[in-house]
């Protein structure tokens, strides 16, 4: 079982990108990554200090066009900034 630390994680996608949303609810932090001026995903983490389990990595991997493993490289920092948009340029999610 994969577990993530929500703080660590957050800080990390700000590194590879992601910028805070303001556009949506008050109970998560909604994180934004942008393209070229185009939005290209946007996942969510909550408030809280829980750690972030494996039903909620599924669904953040895939908010963020990456399996699971991907993910968990893009939150854990092996995968940089530069890699990441190659990996979205090569799955044809930027044009």
């Amino acid at each position: 079982m994969s577990v993530l630390d929500p703080k660590k994680t957050l800080k990390n996608l700000r590194k590879k990108g992601f910028v805070d949303s303001f556009n949506h609810s008050k109970d998560h932090k909604y994180l934004e990554l942008f393209h070229n001026n185009k939005l290209v995903c946007y996942t969510k983490i909550s408030h809280g200090n829980k750690d972030i389990g494996d039903p909620l990595i599924k669904q953040m991997s895939f908010q963020c066009k990456l399996d699971k493993d991907e993910f968990m490289d893009l939150a854990k920092c092996p995968m940089s900034e530069e890699e990441y948009i190659e990996l979205l340029e090569n799955k044809g999610y930027l044009k």
